[in-house]
């Protein structure tokens, strides 16, 4: 009697050992699949990052390329790249919808740095936060300025008022030029000079024609830094993009953006208004065509591959 319990209770025993054992095997199989899954989302993201970087470096074709089982392929045309790996006939992937990031996108783009001195870290529009080190500036198209201009000034060491300006683009070479108690619509001032420097009461609307923006400020001159400081009650004021292939720095005043430059100083005492003028963030005339450009490209959306 006692030898059938020992029997019987082997038997439990093996099968309960037995049914552990299959368990174990079960979730470690599931672990592995798990794990195998994980490690596979890790390399085609990876390999997502590395073809956006590739479109961004040089042109939309080096997106296109294969290592192992993994490939990338990218559309110009949906602007849409695919991520794939294909194991035994089946495929997993990313599938991710890019958009062109222009200057003329957000609030403050720089080619270089942008320091915030304390001062504003974004657009208030959440679309138009600030870019830094984009890497180069849009080109200024000079014979197209000069071709539609209202007036070409040259002036050096001078001030200039209300009445140097007329509707229309402005141009004013020379440098060491102070622009203050200005009140204009529908202008675009051109300086081509370095030390230009707006001060005391200038406020300023950029022009809008056929629903396409101009710039209120455009600055060629590479050396030029302008400093945006308004004097005890007086006010600046600019409606439309402010472009500079200098340095600027934004110390007081209301600003809508776009603004575009080198390098950019922001301080506290400034207005962001970009949320309360969508109008002037469209690719603005004096730059050449829009498609001129290899624009970088960023994430809008994207969808896994099952």
């Amino acid at each position: 009697m006692y030898i059938v319990a020992i029997m019987i209770t082997a038997v439990i025993f093996s099968a309960t050992g037995l049914g552990v054992l299959n368990l174990a095997t079960v979730v470690n199989l599931d672990t592995q699949a798990a794990v195998q899954t994980v490690q596979d989302q890790v390399e085609v993201e990876s390999f997502a990052n590395i073809a956006l970087w590739r479109v961004n470096a040089g042109g939309d074709s080096l997106a296109n390329f294969n290592v192992g089982d993994i490939s990338a392929a990218y559309d110009s045309d949906t602007k849409r790249l695919s991520v794939t790996k294909t194991i035994d006939e089946e495929t997993s992937g990313l599938i991710l919808d890019l958009k062109e990031d222009s200057h003329f996108n957000r609030a403050i783009a720089t080619k270089y740095g942008m320091d915030y001195n304390g001062g504003k870290t974004a657009g208030e529009a959440p679309n138009h936060q600030l870019r830094h080190n984009i890497g180069f500036l849009p080109k200024v198209d000079m014979e197209y300025l000069v071709a539609n201009a209202a007036q070409e000034v040259w002036l050096w060491d001078e001030h200039i008022h209300d009445e140097h300006v007329v509707e229309g683009i402005n141009i004013f070479h020379g440098s060491w030029l102070d622009i203050h108690n200005v009140y204009a619509e529908n202008v675009t001032l051109v300086f081509t000079g370095y030390h230009i420097e707006l001060k005391d009461d200038v406020i300023i609307k950029a022009p809008i024609i056929d629903g396409v923006p101009l710039p209120a400020l455009i600055m060629t001159n590479p050396y030029n830094d302008t400093h945006f400081d308004q004097g005890y009650g007086d006010e600046i004021h600019i409606e439309g993009a402010i472009y500079s292939a200098g340095h600027i720095r934004l110390h007081e005043g209301e600003f809508t953006g776009p603004v575009v430059s080198r390098t950019a100083r922001l301080c506290e005492d400034i207005d962001m208004l970009d949320d309360e003028y969508p109008e002037y963030y469209e690719w603005n005339t004096g730059f050449g065509l829009f498609e001129d450009y290899d624009w970088p490209k960023q994430i809008e959306e994207w969808a896994r591959i099952n």
